[in-house]
């Protein structure tokens, strides 16, 4: 066999990536080694030192949103990553190799839970400086969420106030924490065990949802953020004020087609969240993050080989905060 002279050989770039061969549990799961992406002259290539894991990576992997997320597998999942800026497309600006950036991209596209991935300039932010790897990578996702629920869907103003269901979970905790910034009053539902968590995340009033109804009771609501979508608006509307918002963190069928135009006839307003990436939005919350603000809580670090037990954990429903995913040690 002819071998092929050294200066004709193609290197080729590999990466390690947790990739799903079908849908199904977490045993769908392989971490296999796979060719890096090839930069393009917008885009930027983040060496990926962590990401995290939210319900929305094992919905795609069971195949539950498979009518959203388009192409079977395989399928590289994940959507929150921070790390360090590896090379940057010729038509890029602003970024420069080796700074530390977070981000995320479309969750339905996935794609962070590897050691390379390419974004664009607008889905990212320079990390906090006071944050490690693991703390900016489990916020891109849920903190966006929270960012567009007080600023788009529900603007604030300060006073009023704010029914977290699930204030201890991964969007809960942060939104306990942004609308106490942005000066809301704050009642946190929780179970038994996670009371004194939400009290230290400044929640003014938690409800034991084990010991009482977070219906019940005379207190009515300028916004009820369901962060855990079981309360539903035909029953949250009884708790809420007269001009009150019922904002739901799943998009269902029913909220996307029916809720926009059942508002048009109703003060009280039923909407829902679809987050997107928003570098602009991202470095407001580095700046939360800076002041004190916004303090993510991981409650566990898996390293990527792991992570099978990262999603049945997840898939528990009983994190308090977040669940981040180590992909690659610095150097």
């Amino acid at each position: 066999m002819e071998l092929q002279p050294a200066s004709a050989r193609v290197l080729v770039s590999v990466m390690k990536a947790a990739r799903t061969h079908r849908y199904g549990s977490a045993e769908v799961i392989d971490v296999v080694d796979m060719p890096a992406p090839k930069i393009g002259p917008d885009e930027i290539l983040v060496r990926v030192r962590a990401s995290s894991v939210n319900p929305v990576d094992w919905k795609v992997r069971r195949g539950s949103l498979r009518l959203f997320s388009g192409l079977n597998p395989p399928k590289v999942l994940g959507a929150d990553f921070a790390g360090e800026v590896e090379r940057t497309g010729r038509n890029v600006e602003g970024y420069a190799v080796g700074e530390k950036v977070f981000g995320m991209v479309q969750p339905l596209k996935g794609g962070a839970y590897a050691e390379k991935i390419l974004v664009r300039p607008k889905e990212i932010a320079r990390m906090p400086a006071n944050a490690s790897f693991e703390q900016a990578a489990v916020l891109p996702l849920v903190s966006l969420t929270v960012h567009q629920l007080f600023f788009d869907r529900a603007p604030h103003t300060p006073g009023q106030h704010v029914l977290v269901n699930g204030c201890t979970g991964g969007l809960g905790h942060i939104a306990v924490q942004m609308a106490k910034a942005l000066g809301y009053c704050v009642t946190g539902v929780c179970s038994t065990r996670n009371l004194e968590v939400a009290q230290r995340l400044g929640a003014d009033h938690v409800i034991d949802y084990r010991v009482q109804s977070p219906l019940a009771g005379e207190r009515r609501y300028d916004l009820v953020f369901d962060a855990v979508a079981n309360i539903g608006f035909s029953k949250a509307k009884h708790v809420l004020t007269p001009d009150g918002v019922y904002v739901s963190s799943i998009p269902t069928p029913a909220n996307m087609l029916m809720a926009p135009i059942l508002n048009r006839f109703r003060r009280q307003q039923h909407r829902y969240l679809w987050v997107t990436p928003d570098g602009n939005a991202l470095r407001r919350i580095a700046q939360m993050v800076e002041a004190g603000q916004i303090e993510p809580i991981i409650e566990k670090v898996y390293e990527l080989d792991d992570i099978r037990n990262a999603h049945t954990h997840s898939e528990s429903g009983r994190v308090v905060g977040k669940l981040a995913l180590r992909v690659a040690r610095p150097n």
